[in-house]
């Protein structure tokens, strides 16, 4: 997605405020990183490297160099930031920063230091000057930015939360739906209401188990969320039980994703949950042509890889399920859609 006007005029405006250069790298890639602040905008939150080059900032603009606990402590204490790990201080962020701007070296952001016998980090000196820049200046851009960034994500969440919590009609959750499935429409909300909409269709169905038909018993089926969406899940989003059915949520048609994602679970079954119209047996079809012209895989592999697809579920079979909830049904999902939110959102850690 290329960078709008809209997503661009915050960082510039704040960059321009504080004397630093639209082509200054730091400027690049704060603007390439906070798309989501964009309602509309596909990208997905990710406020690990980001908070990691807060921390920094504030560490250069204050003349302290800390241990990597504290840093991390600090970004964990930051709004959202609660559950972050550690790779952005380890190599997240530089390897993100080298593939982005093409840089390497000393104007890597990140770099290796030692306080009191204990690894700490720092940023780098060199890409604050880069380009003839005030590197106090930049670093106060940097605070300033991500300062800003946060507070519009968070008045976006507000927002959303809001309109969930105005659902008062089953007419008002189809429009709900509706804008979760605009091609616009932010991934993770994405995910939220194809998991709540999947839930809710499995709800009442049952599957029998027992040593013999005599002793067989109906066991209610359950679907559950793995993680959230940018979480370390292995790509499995939700879990049917007691079936062991997963699924993944996806916005792409690039069949080198799906074979990707089969290896990962070692070529166990996955059913994909796609945002596309069209029925599942032609999308799987337009994967599977995609793959013989790409002329990567062999006809017999492209043929165990297709046999993986357990079900395709399109935007199609996603509305027809929002068109089937009944009015008794309302209160629960609109509960369940809440909860998603806050869950993904941090608004619960």
């Amino acid at each position: 997605m290329s960078l709008n006007e809209q997503d661009m005029a915050f960082i510039d405006d704040i960059a321009a405020a504080h004397g630093v250069p639209a082509d200054n790298l730091l400027v690049q890639y704060l603007l390439r990183k906070t798309r989501a602040a964009d309602r509309g905008s596909k990208a997905r939150r990710s406020l690990g490297n980001l908070y990691a080059l807060y921390v920094l900032a504030e560490d250069y603009l204050a003349g302290n160099t800390s241990r990597f606990t504290d840093l991390l402590a600090r970004m964990r204490a930051l709004p959202f930031g609660a559950k972050l790990q550690n790779h952005p201080l380890d190599n997240r962020l530089n390897d993100e920063f080298s593939r982005q701007l093409g840089v390497n070296g000393e104007l890597l952001p990140v770099h290796a230091a030692v306080v009191a016998g204990q690894k700490a980090r720092t940023l780098s000196p060199a890409l604050l000057r880069h380009g003839g820049a005030d590197p106090t200046m930049v670093a106060r851009f940097v605070v300033a930015a991500i300062q800003a960034y946060v507070e519009q994500i968070t008045a976006n969440q507000s927002s959303a939360l809001e309109e969930i919590q105005a659902i008062e009609t089953i007419e008002d959750l189809g429009e709900f739906f509706d804008a979760a499935f605009a091609a616009n429409s932010d991934a993770r909300l994405f995910e939220i209401a194809s998991y709540v909409l999947l839930a809710e269709h499995y709800r009442g169905k049952v599957v029998y188990f027992g040593d013999s038909p005599a002793t067989a018993r109906a066991t209610p089926l359950e679907l559950f969320r793995a993680g959230r969406t940018n979480a370390n899940d292995g790509g499995i989003d939700f879990v049917l039980r007691p079936l062991g059915r997963i699924f993944q949520v996806t916005e792409t048609l690039d069949f080198r994703k799906y074979f990707l994602d089969f290896e990962k679970v070692n070529r166990y079954p996955i059913s994909f949950v796609i945002k596309v119209y069209g029925a599942g047996d032609e999308v799987k079809q337009r994967i599977q042509q995609d793959a013989v012209r790409s002329g990567l895989y062999s006809p017999a592999m492209i043929s165990v890889y297709m046999s993986l697809f357990e079900e395709v579920i399109t935007l199609d079979d996603l509305q027809g399920a929002a068109s089937r909830i009944p009015d008794s049904a309302l209160d629960r999902v609109k509960a369940q859609l809440s909860l998603q939110f806050k869950l993904e959102y941090g608004l619960l850690d």
